[in-house]
């Protein structure tokens, strides 16, 4: 991971899986901005769709209040879609 981001794992390891998923999404979005093939794509929208569950798990366990997981997912939809 190179670049700075607005949640970061390390943040989050307390959190189960949280900072693992994270970290991996990161890591394959930047992958993906250095190499747009479909591949990529494919395996970056696998990651986030990891990390969208874990953040929606850990948000019904208690983790995660409502107002800061959809903050998360919100932000990183961002960087998927933008």
């Amino acid at each position: 991971m190179n670049k700075t981001y607005k949640y970061d794992p390390n943040t989050f390891s307390d959190v189960l899986n949280l900072s693992h998923d994270l970290s991996n999404f990161y890591t394959a979005l930047e992958k993906y901005h250095a190499d747009k093939s479909l591949e990529n794509r494919f395996f970056l929208k696998n990651q986030w769709s990891d990390l969208f569950f874990t953040i929606k798990h850990r948000e019904v366990e208690g983790f995660l209040n409502p107002v800061e997981a959809h903050d998360i997912r919100f932000y990183l939809e961002e960087l998927v879609n933008g």
